[in-house]
C-alpha cells in the first residue's frame, strides 16, 4: 500500500444515456460461447410493437438493419439477443462483460442507479456509403427494443441515445444504445449495452482476530482477518513492518497510525474475470462490517476502503487499496492491516568510559552499546587513534577529530527489514537516556549525530544510514568518536586525516583538525616524547616513497614545533611502503596503509 497515498478522485460509477461509453472500440473481450451473450435475456416479444407511445421517438428514417454475417466477429463477442439485427455497414467491434457493475443511467425522470451483470458490446463503421444519421441509428435500435419489449425511459428527444427497461420472467432488463464518434449526420461508432438486475454475489468473508499480528512470519499468508477472497486473485507478496508509519485517509482527513504493518499484495490470475472497482471494495466494505469494524473512509470512494475496530489486542486497522486498473477494472489490489502502539524500544546503551580503543582482531559492538537489533550483524569494524570526521549539522559542515571506531551492521533477516526511522529513533532514544544530545536535523530519517561532554572527553555519536530507501534498512553504520580524555599509554599511535597534495610533502588545511589533537595529546603528558613516522602504499618505486615518506614526517614534526612541542620531544622518520598494516591489494587496504606514526620512544 502507498503509505501516503492521495485520496483518489473518487470516480463516479459509469454513467449511461449521456455520452460515450467508457471504452471505446474494445478488441477482444471475455471469453464466452462465441455468438451468445452470458447474460441471460427474455426472447423477443413480438406482439408488443405497438407498445411505443407517440412522441418517443425522433421521427427518422430507420436505416436498413439484417441479420449479419458472425464469421468476422470477434471471438467470444455477439450481438445483444434483443438487438440481433445489425445497421448494415458496421461490424462488431469489440465487447467487455463484468459479472457485477454499478452503472447511472439518464431516464426522463432523472439519474437512475442500476447493479448487475452487464454486457458492453461496440461497433464499427465498414461502409462509409451506408454512414447513417445519429437519429437514424437509434431509431434502428429503438424499434427493435420495442419489439422485445421494452420501454422507452430515456429523453425521446435525444438522438444520441435510449434507455429501455424490461421486467421480464427471468428478471429485470435494462437496455442502452448510445452514439460514439461522428455527429448529428454521421455514426461512426455507437454502442449496446444489456444490463441484468442482480445483487453483488458477497464472495469475501472476514473472522474477528484471534491472534495478535504478526509482522515476523516469514511466510506470506493472508491477514489475519481474512477467511476466504475472491477466487480470480492470487496472493502475490507480503511486506511486514515491526513498525511503520502509515497515513490513513478518512472521511474527516488524514490519520497518521504507527506500529506494525503487515500487507498483502494481490493480482488477477490469468485468464481470470477481471472486476470492477467498487464490486472488489464493495465486497472487503461488507465483510468487515458483519465482523462489527466500522468504516472511517468515505463511503462513495470505491478505491479505497478502511474500517477500524477494537479487539481483544487493541485497536485495529484494515485497509483495502485498488492497485492497477480503473473504475472498471481491478488487476491488482492491497490488504493492509495495522495495529497501532509505541515503538518498540530495541536499543539500550551505557555511559563510555575511559579510552575509546580498539576492540582487537574480533569486531564487537561498540563499547557504550549495550544491544542492538538481534536481525543486524557486525560486518565490519575499523579502529583509528587519530582522525578526522566532518557531519552535516544545521548550522553547516563540522569536522570532528580524535579517537574514531566505525562499525557497520548488515540486516540478516529481510522479513524484518525495518524503515530507517525506526533504527533512528531506537538509538536517539537510547542515547538519550544516558544524556547524549541530538545535535542534527530531527527531520532526517536516516542519519543522526550526537554528542556529550564528559570527564573523559567530548563524545560523538554518528548514525548513518548506508543501504536501503524509506522503507528499507539493509544495512546501517556507527561512528564513534572521541575527543579528548585521558592521555593513551600505548607505543604506537596510527594517525589518519592528516592530509597532503599528490605527490608532494606540503601539508594541506584540512590536516589542521588532527594536528590539533596531536598537540593536544603533548600537552597533556609532558613525558611524552615520540617518533614520528611516514608510511605510504606500494604504489610507486620503494626508494621514491622511502624519502617522501620522510619529507612527509618532517613536515609534521614542522607543524608541531610551530605549535608550541619542543623539538626535543620529537623525531621523525621515513619507512615508505615496508611496514604495511594489511595487505596493498584492495583501495581499503592500500587508504589503511597510508598513514603518519607516533611511536613512543623507550616503550615496550
Amino acid at each position: 500500500m502507498s503509505k501516503t497515498r492521495e485520496p483518489a478522485s473518487t470516480a463516479a460509477p459509469r454513467r449511461l444515456g449521456l455520452g460515450l461509453l467508457g471504452v471505446l472500440l474494445l478488441v477482444g473481450c471475455n471469453a464466452k460461447t462465441p455468438g451468445q451473450s452470458t447474460t441471460t435475456q427474455p426472447a423477443a416479444n413480438a406482439g408488443a410493437a405497438g407498445a411505443l407511445a407517440t412522441g418517443d421517438a425522433i421521427s427518422a428514417p430507420s436505416p436498413t438493419v439484417e441479420a449479419a454475417d458472425k464469421s468476422a466477429d470477434p471471438k467470444g463477442c455477439a450481438d445483444p439477443t434483443w438487438a440481433s439485427r445489425r445497421i448494415v455497414g458496421f461490424k462488431l467491434d469489440g465487447c467487455e462483460e463484468r459479472d457485477w457493475d454499478h452503472l447511472n443511467v439518464d431516464t426522463a425522470g432523472g439519474s437512475t442507479a442500476v447493479e448487475g451483470q452487464r454486457t458492453e458490446v461496440h461497433y464499427a463503421l465498414v461502409d462509409q456509403t451506408k454512414d447513417p444519421t445519429a437519429a437514424a441509428a437509434r431509431m434502428a435500435y429503438v424499434n427493435q427494443a420495442i419489439k422485445a419489449g421494452a420501454h422507452l425511459v430515456s429523453n425521446p428527444g435525444s438522438s444520441d441515445t435510449a434507455v429501455f427497461t424490461n421486467k421480464t420472467p427471468q428478471g429485470e432488463f435494462w437496455y442502452v444504445y448510445e452514439h460514439g464518434n461522428g455527429n448529428s449526420g454521421s455514426t461512426g461508432t455507437y454502442s449496446l449495452t444489456t444490463v441484468q438486475v442482480l445483487p453483488l454475489r458477497q464472495d469475501v468473508q472476514a473472522h474477528a482476530l484471534s491472534a495478535p499480528l504478526d509482522p515476523k512470519n516469514h511466510v506470506c499468508v493472508d491477514p489475519p482477518w481474512l477467511t476466504k477472497q475472491f477466487d480470480a486473485y492470487k496472493r502475490d507478496g507480503c511486506v511486514s513492518k515491526g513498525w511503520d508509519q502509515v497515513t490513513v485517509h478518512t472521511k474527516t482527513g488524514d490519520t497518521a497510525l504507527e506500529g506494525p504493518r503487515v500487507s498483502v499484495h494481490y493480482t488477477l490470475s490469468g485468464g481470470a474475470k477481471d472486476m470492477t472497482a467498487l464490486a472488489v471494495s464493495r465486497n472487503y466494505a461488507t465483510a468487515l462490517r458483519a465482523i462489527g469494524a466500522t468504516q472511517v473512509s468515505r463511503p462513495d470512494d470505491e478505491d479505497y476502503v478502511a474500517f477500524t475496530q477494537k479487539t481483544p489486542f487493541g485497536d485495529y486497522w484494515y485497509v483495502y487499496e485498488h492497485g492497477n486498473g480503473n473504475s472498471d477494472s481491478t488487476g491488482t489490489y492491497d490488504l493492509t492491516t495495522v495495529a497501532p502502539g509505541p515503538l518498540v524500544q530495541v536499543v539500550k546503551a551505557r555511559p563510555m568510559q575511559g579510552v575509546l580503543a580498539s576492540s582487537g582482531k574480533t569486531c564487537a559492538n561498540p563499547p557504550w552499546l549495550v544491544q542492538q537489533f538481534d536481525y543486524f550483524k557486525i560486518a565490519n569494524c575499523n579502529y583509528r587513534d587519530f582522525d578526522s570526521v566532518t557531519v552535516t549539522l544545521p548550522t553547516g559542515p563540522k569536522t570532528l577529530a580524535g579517537r574514531v571506531l566505525t562499525t557497520d551492521f548488515d540486516l540478516t533477516d529481510p522479513v524484518q527489514d525495518p524503515l530507517p526511522l525506526y533504527v533512528k529513533r531506537n538509538y536517539v532514544a537510547a542515547l538519550g537516556a544516558i544524556g547524549v544530545k541530538e545535535v542534527s536535523d530531527p527531520k532526517d530519517i536516516y542519519n543522526a549525530v550526537l554528542t556529550q561532554k564528559t570527564d573523559q572527553g567530548e563524545f560523538w555519536y554518528i548514525l548513518s544510514h548506508s543501504s536501503g530507501n524509506d522503507e528499507s534498512t539493509s544495512a546501517y553504520e556507527l561512528v564513534t568518536v572521541q575527543i579528548g580524555g585521558p592521555p593513551v599509554k600505548t607505543c604506537t599511535l596510527e594517525v589518519y586525516g592528516v592530509n597532503f597534495d599528490f605527490d608532494k610533502s606540503i601539508l594541506r588545511p584540512d590536516s589542521a583538525p588532527v594536528l590539533n589533537q596531536l598537540a593536544l595529546l603533548f600537552s597533556t603528558d609532558p613525558a611524552y616524547v615520540a617518533e614520528i613516522g611516514g608510511h605510504t602504499d606500494n604504489v610507486g618505486q620503494p626508494g621514491y616513497n622511502l624519502k617522501l615518506s620522510g619529507a612527509r614526517a618532517d613536515a609534521v614534526r614542522a607543524w608541531l614545533v610551530s605549535h608550541g612541542v619542543a623539538a626535543s620531544r620529537l623525531t621523525s622518520r621515513g619507512y615508505g611502503d615496508t611496514k604495511p598494516l594489511v595487505s596493498n591489494t584492495t583501495d581499503a587496504g592500500r587508504a589503511k596503509n597510508r598513514r603518519v606514526e607516533l611511536k613512543r620512544a623507550n616503550c615496550k
